[in-house]
């Protein structure tokens, strides 16, 4: 505990040093990122599949779903479990919302793909805001909030929002990561750049906690292949490095960049193979909002 102590307390002093360059990823380098980190690790495939187990538990029985997207970014998650829902012959009116210009520009272009294809079965419209600046008129039976906590500046005032959103016997799916030593580097540059604290599952699962909520919680493991950060001229490297940190590396001097790939080596493990693997996991949470004859005959007064 003590050694975890002393790297916990290293890292923070390298991310709290003035001469650290810290320059924040524009949106085409966020989408790079993304992408690289995405294809290093099963994650998506395991969020995936719990996310179809829970519809076919809860709404298997449904023709159609009106689905809302928070944080949809360029649709990595959203594209494969809408394209899923059509061939399982669904329709679908979809809702993204994100305040990155770029990603709701590319997943503006892959819907309207959807929609060419299966005109009387998709429907979609994205807005290119953040959440507490979107309204809407119809609610939803199906919310996502794929990895999207870490960008809301208060827990309980989007959580509110979410619900409202959400029409009876409707889901929300969110998944948060855990905070490993992976995520103690984003954890301190947020820190820094944005003067606040990033929100992971436990803080998620202290406020469900608080308020009563009746969630379901599945801990999904998906170790993050980070072999190539350590190849000097990997452009994937750097894309996957720049994602894991939140930052622009290349602002980094040498030295400074050889004190993160230590840290990183650390915290991995070396298979046989070559592959430097680190772990990495995240909490795959989802709830159900109850009819309202069904909180009454509780008698609570809980606002959720």
């Amino acid at each position: 505990m003590m050694i975890d102590g002393l790297k916990k307390s290293a890292i923070a002093n390298f991310f709290s040093d003035p001469k650290l360059k810290l320059v924040k990823l524009n949106e085409q380098e966020y989408m790079e990122g993304l992408i690289a980190y995405r294809r290093q690790q099963n994650e998506q495939e395991m969020i995936l599949k719990a996310t179809f187990q829970v519809i076919e538990k809860h709404k298997s029985s449904q023709e159609s779903y009106t689905i809302l997207s928070i944080g949809c970014g360029s649709g990595l998650f959203e594209k494969p479990f809408l394209t899923k829902l059509i061939e399982l012959k669904k329709s679908i009116h979809f809702v993204g919302v994100d305040p990155k210009e770029v990603g709701c520009v590319k997943t503006g272009e892959w819907c309207q793909e959807l929609s060419t294809i299966q005109p009387e079965k998709f429907r979609f419209k994205i807005h290119p805001v953040k959440l507490k600046k979107f309204e809407s008129f119809q609610s939803f039976d199906i919310i996502l909030l794929i990895h999207s906590f870490y960008y809301f500046s208060e827990i309980e005032s989007s959580f509110q929002k979410i619900y409202e959103l959400l029409r009876e016997e409707g889901i929300a799916i969110i998944v948060i990561a855990v905070k490993t030593e992976l995520r103690e580097l984003p954890y301190y540059v947020n820190q820094r750049l944005y003067q606040r604290s990033m929100p992971f599952s436990d803080d998620l699962y202290q406020f469900f906690s608080e308020h009563n909520i009746s969630v379901h919680q599945e801990i999904i493991e998906s170790p993050l292949n980070i072999t190539k950060c350590f190849q000097k001229d990997s452009q994937l490297g750097k894309h996957l490095l720049d994602f894991i940190v939140g930052a622009n590396t290349t602002y980094f001097s040498p030295s400074q960049l050889q004190v993160l790939l230590d840290y990183l080596s650390s915290n991995s493990q070396k298979l046989d193979g070559g592959k430097i693997m680190i772990p990495n996991s995240v909490s795959f949470y989802y709830f159900q909002k109850q009819k309202e004859e069904e909180i009454k005959k509780k008698g609570t007064n809980e606002k959720w």
